[in-house]
């Protein structure tokens, strides 16, 4: 079964290519850079080492590999619903059909303005829907707060240079579960660090799409774009820890709206 479902993600995205060979592919990935992309607990970074380089390039000899060392949870990654429910699927269980889904975007840049502390609520996803539709089935939807274009400068992007008295904007338990009762989507982006606020020391966010077996994204890279409301598909490819609680995740967007 694993191999037809590799197979069908393989034949989803060549058909995504082709038929959107006009179309904008959008990279909503931050990049890793040695010890430089931060992590969730201070200090501890995504590191290279152990680099080799043999040869000379000039006569056609080069030669170069490296090791690399990082936190699960690091940079823009996928939290697997392991990550806070015991019994939820690890990163190599969940369904490859879950990567390759509709895209929708709920941009609240303008509500949030940067206040650090801002929580999306219910009513944000009813407006959305009032103003685009109802939202499709089987889709991931992106929550752009306006923060990644923090990202890389940790005390602007945490609010704190320490474990503790973090502050960032997240969704409200009763938001997470709003999105969980729908039964419309199988993950959930967030443009910070955390699906739940900064200010949160519980994580009901984290345990409620844990528990019905949703992903979470975090850290996408959302700042300077103009990814449309609805209308475009996104290819989701976490790296594949098999038992991980979570992982490093590159995310494809396809849309056929122009960019600017």
């Amino acid at each position: 079964m694993r191999g037809s479902y590799e197979l069908y993600v393989l034949i989803v995205t060549l058909t995504l290519v082709a038929n959107h060979a006009g179309s904008v592919v959008l990279d909503l990935g931050h990049g890793y850079r040695h010890n430089v992309t931060s992590c969730w607990v201070p200090g501890v970074y995504f590191n290279v080492f152990d680099v080799v380089e043999n040869g000379d390039p000039d006569n056609g000899t080069w030669y170069t590999a490296e090791q690399f060392s990082t936190p699960e949870h690091c940079g823009t990654h996928m939290d697997a619903p392991y990550h806070f429910y015991k019994q939820g699927w690890k990163l190599g269980d969940i369904p490859l059909e879950r990567f390759v889904v509709e895209g929708v975007h709920v941009n609240v840049t303008h509500q949030v303005n940067g206040n650090p502390d801002f929580m999306l609520n219910v009513d944000h996803l009813r407006k959305w829907e009032q103003v685009n539709g109802a939202f499709p089935n089987k889709s991931v939807v992106l929550i752009n707060f306006g923060w990644s274009d923090k990202f890389g400068d940790r005390l602007e992007y945490y609010k704190s240079s320490t474990s503790s008295d973090r502050r960032f904007p997240g969704l409200s338990a009763e938001a997470a579960q709003w999105i969980v009762d729908s039964g419309k989507f199988v993950g959930l982006g967030v443009d910070g660090p955390s699906t739940d606020a900064g200010i949160s020391s519980t994580y009901p966010v984290h345990k409620i799409l844990s528990k019905a077996n949703m992903y979470s994204l975090e850290n996408v890279a959302l700042n300077g774009t103009s990814l449309p409301a609805r209308g475009f598909k996104l290819v989701v490819q976490p790296i594949k820890i098999l038992d991980g609680t979570g992982g490093p995740c590159r995310i494809l967007a396809f849309t056929e709206n122009k960019f600017e």
